[in-house]
């Protein structure tokens, strides 16, 4: 993404070395617009400001700080689409992006489906932006790591490595029916993992708001996993009651919105749940629905047609109620868009960005404290799809992972590779946490989970660490 600050000199719209805010937005979106002679015009513009403070090594090992834009236009001539896109600002640069996306457009075959553009449209208002976070700087994120890496250092042992990051973004949509849509939001991210000779413990924080973090604690959680987790022992791969931290259980979560709730890999019959709306798909005790206006949440207002987004119930104590929609699958659904399209033209279809799982009335304590023999996982990582329809997936433990007996956590073992249905691990679910922890997602979306117990969970084999 180019820097703002070359395209300053010739865009006097831009306070040099600052991010763009609404009123800058719709005056390039109008502009462009503008130079279109397209039957029907869509203007997506994206601007961010974002920070971030590397360290490794138990020191501090880079900075970097980037403020960029980028646009991209799409022109309708009939039913022909071409799409076009720039990270320039001068004029010269705006009409030969707009020119190159009619060029391209006269040229492709017809799109059958192609629906005209939404005119404009009403948005709940989300308070996305915080100022603080926008305005942090790295002054203030060395002395927010500064704790943990004494801490580390003073125990000689211990090495601290991880990531302290602020951003600044906002998107704005515009088309030539009178649609304008904008949203600004910011995002904090503290991420540290500890490392001894033969173990590694990690934690993070993900807010809008920077002083909603709690440093003290990511960095203390990452010790301890690392101090408890020396000198893991072997275990054999089988099938175990597992109790997964939130972040472990967002990172299987998460799939769950490309797998099985977009009504085109449903309406295609590729989803998990194709054919089984309103049937029973997991265990009783979970609810899951997509709701950006869910007060962990942190998204769009409006999707990426410019369409207002719901909250959706996707599924209701285990039964699948909901798929979401675009203007396009709702049109063949019979229904209406919930708001979820994605830019067009995509081969995706819509996709749910803000999945929530309905929280129990467990501590992390009480869920160990009810398992006679287990496996407690901090994180996974590398995880993967194996067979979508089936949600099949499999990945590796990582940065603690630790054996439970008789109720009590009875030290570290060695990492273990899983392979999984999603669906079966669903059905299993046994105890749910009732802390909820946002994690990160796409597009300023994200996931809200609790913990989970869930039993018999098949890890496939075991590694050397």
């Amino acid at each position: 993404m180019r820097n703002v600050k070359s395209a300053v000199t010739e865009s006097p719209i831009f306070r040099k070395g600052e991010s763009v805010n609404r009123d800058e937005a719709k005056k390039i979106c109008d502009k462009v617009l503008s130079y279109s002679s397209a039957q029907e015009t869509e203007v997506i513009m994206q601007s961010g400001s974002s920070a971030l403070t590397r360290f490794a090594n138990n020191q501090i090992e880079q900075n970097v700080n980037e403020t960029g834009v980028s646009l991209s236009v799409r022109t309708v001539f009939g039913k022909k689409v071409g799409r076009a896109s720039t990270n320039m600002l001068d004029e010269k640069s705006l009409r030969k992006m707009v020119e190159a996306a009619q060029i391209l457009a006269r040229v492709q075959p017809d799109d059958e489906e192609l629906l005209p553009m939404p005119e404009a449209q009403r948005y709940t208002e989300l308070k996305n932006y915080v100022e603080a976070t926008a305005e942090f700087g790295p002054k203030e994120r060395a002395e927010a790591l500064k704790n943990i890496i004494s801490r580390c250092r003073k125990e000689k042992t211990l090495t601290a490595s991880g990531i302290f990051s602020n951003e600044d973004r906002l998107l704005a949509l515009a088309n030539s029916k009178g649609l304008f849509a904008c949203d600004r939001m910011t995002e904090a991210v503290f991420s540290a993992t500890v490392m001894t000779d033969d173990s590694a413990g990690w934690a993070e924080e993900t807010n809008k708001d920077v002083r909603e973090i709690d440093i003290e604690k990511v960095g203390r959680v990452a010790i301890e996993k690392a101090v408890s987790s020396k000198k893991p022992a072997a275990i054999k791969p089988g099938e175990y009651t597992v109790i997964l931290e939130p972040s472990a259980a967002g990172d299987l979560l998460i799939f769950l919105g490309w797998l099985a709730f977009g009504a085109l890999a449903y309406q295609e019959g590729r989803s998990f749940i194709s054919g089984k709306l309103g049937q029973k798909v997991f265990g009783e005790n979970i609810t899951i629905e997509d709701n950006v206006y869910h007060d962990m949440a942190s998204g769009l207002p409006f999707d990426f047609e410019g369409m207002p987004r719901q909250r959706v119930a996707l599924i209701e104590k285990g039964v699948a109620k909901n798929v979401v929609h675009s203007r396009r699958t709702a049109k063949k659904a019979k229904t209406e868009t919930t708001g979820h399209g994605l830019p067009e033209p995509n081969t995706s279809g819509p996709i749910p960005l803000n999945l929530a799982l309905a929280p129990g009335n467990s501590t992390l304590e009480e869920m160990i404290k009810s398992t006679e023999r287990g496996i407690l996982v901090t994180q996974f990582h590398y995880t993967n799809t194996v067979n979508p329809m089936k949600l099949i997936l499999t990945g590796m433990t990582r940065n603690g992972t630790f054996l439970i007996e008789n109720g009590k956590v009875n030290g570290a073992v060695k990492n273990l590779r899983f392979t999984e249905s999603l669906g079966k691990i669903l059905s299993n679910v046994e105890m749910l946490g009732k802390e909820l922890v946002k994690t990160r997602g796409f597009f300023g979306g994200g996931l809200v989970t609790p913990a989970m117990k869930a039993k018999n969970f098949t890890f496939s084999s075991t590694t050397e660490f």
